[in-house]
């Protein structure tokens, strides 16, 4: 009985041992428990829309390079920081006049007023472009405003003069990969930045939409009012896509407060 419990000992030894080398041949450093499979996190399916929502290679439109898909290029600052050379802002002895005294809580912005054509793609809020072949509109998320230009071939409303609009009248047509947009008619009540440049109902914008780069938005305006400048100037600033973002709901007179508190911010004393 002494043998044969000695012999079962020994095969025991001997099977174990066999196990942990072959653990240790599987597993590096002796026996390790399987990975929790079950425990992974599941992967993250592909996103799921247009091209400039999910990022995808750049499309065109009608031959056209598409401007679609959501904006920021941050807030417009003052205009005279973003002129192209040779193209600086220069005001007449009215328009400095008015520069010297603008009074900087009474920005229209401030007062939740539209903020007009240009600077509503130069706020603390993205835009979004949407082209088609007869149209493009441009969404602002700052509040909800939009602006409607025209690429079929019409011309400006005969009483546009009469009748400005806070984003005045907008008619665009394409240069080769670049949109061309002719602005007039805007109301004299917006401001061009948040400076304080204002302008008068004179005020002729012409714009240049262009993709430097898939992601890169080039948007070069000239900015022509006789009463307010001296001459036309031109700006130029740029665009970055905001891939997979969306823009939200953002309403100026929600929850507003502090409008009441404003008092009068003359000149550079506001800057």
């Amino acid at each position: 009985m002494t043998r044969r419990l000695s012999f079962f000992i020994v095969a025991a030894a001997l099977v174990c041992a066999g196990d942990a080398s072959l653990a240790a041949q599987q597993g590096g450093r002796g026996a390790q428990p399987p990975p929790a499979t079950d425990r992974l996190a599941a992967p993250k399916p592909a996103p799921t829309g247009a091209w400039w929502h999910t990022g995808g290679p750049l499309e065109r439109q009608a031959g056209r390079p598409d401007l679609t898909g959501v904006w920021f290029g941050g807030a417009s600052g003052d205009l005279s920081r973003s002129t192209l050379p040779g193209q600086e802002l220069a005001l007449t002895p009215y328009g400095t006049e008015r520069w010297s005294t603008v009074d900087h809580a009474k920005d229209p912005n401030t007062a939740c007023l539209p903020p007009g054509p240009a600077r509503m793609i130069m706020m603390a809020h993205p835009a979004m472009i949407v082209q088609r072949p007869d149209v493009v509109v441009i969404l602002t998320e700052s509040q909800r405003t939009f602006r409607i230009i025209y690429t079929d071939g019409r011309g400006h409303p005969h009483d546009i003069a009469e009748y400005p609009e806070w984003m005045g009248s907008s008619i665009g047509r394409w240069d080769g990969d670049t949109l061309v947009v002719d602005t007039i008619g805007i109301n004299e009540r917006t401001w061009l930045d948040t400076a304080g440049h204002e302008h008068s109902e004179k005020l002729r914008l012409t714009e240049r939409f262009r993709l430097a780069d898939p992601n890169t938005l080039e948007h070069v305006v000239t900015y022509d009012d006789p009463v307010f400048f001296a001459k036309p100037f031109t700006t130029r600033r740029l665009f970055k896509r905001q891939i997979g973002d969306r823009i939200l709901d953002h309403s100026c007179l929600e929850n507003e407060k502090d409008r009441e508190l404003l008092v009068p911010t003359l000149g550079d004393a506001g800057r």
